[in-house]
């Protein structure tokens, strides 16, 4: 997948090579291993050992940011015409300890929410929150957002321990239209 890749071994035995532009996460026989003192659950890029066999980088989580295409079909606007709306989201995992973010948070994210999951909570949140805002302005008004999609921002924010994403802010701006929905 684009987020996380499951890679096979090294070139090197009993070393471990991490690329840069990934986080890294290194298991022991199946168990988590930290790195250095400040037990970071991300490794740094580069050469690391030398270690026993069983010991290997188990996920490689991509640091780039990734856009995912989340077209939304049949919204019923306030004046009850159908429209379709295409939305873009641009979104990266946080985890980089050198920019204030916790690398746990990258552990938590393939362990327990993992891509697909993610995706499908990112859609459904998204879906949402665009149906809500269609169904409150009339048909002229979505389609005069289309000229501002350059201007569109959408905040999306994990929230609560069941790690569910809801997308708590869409922004829109136009000459003949502005304003902010809130969920």
């Amino acid at each position: 997948g684009l987020l996380v890749l499951t890679p096979g071994g090294s070139c090197l035995p009993f070393y471990l090579a991490i690329p840069s532009g990934c986080y890294a996460l290194v298991t022991s026989k199946g168990a988590d291993i930290d790195y250095g003192d400040d037990e970071s659950a991300v490794w740094p890029p580069g050469f690391h050992g030398p270690f026993l066999p069983w010991t290997g980088v188990s996920h490689l989580v991509t640091m780039e940011t990734v856009v995912l295409d989340l077209p939304v079909k049949q919204c019923k606007t306030k004046d009850n015409v159908s429209v379709s709306i295409d939305v873009a989201l641009a979104f990266r995992i946080t985890g980089d300890s050198s920019k204030g973010e916790d690398p746990g948070l990258v552990r938590r994210f393939v362990q327990q929410v993992g891509p697909r999951g993610l995706e499908q909570q990112l859609r459904d949140a998204q879906e949402e929150a665009v149906r809500a805002m269609a169904r409150s302005l009339k048909h002229t008004e979505i389609y005069g957002i289309r000229s501002a999609a350059s201007n569109a921002t959408t905040n999306v924010t994990t929230t609560g321990d069941d790690d569910s994403v809801t997308s708590s802010e869409i922004s829109y701006k136009d000459e003949t239209l502005e304003g902010t929905y809130n969920k």
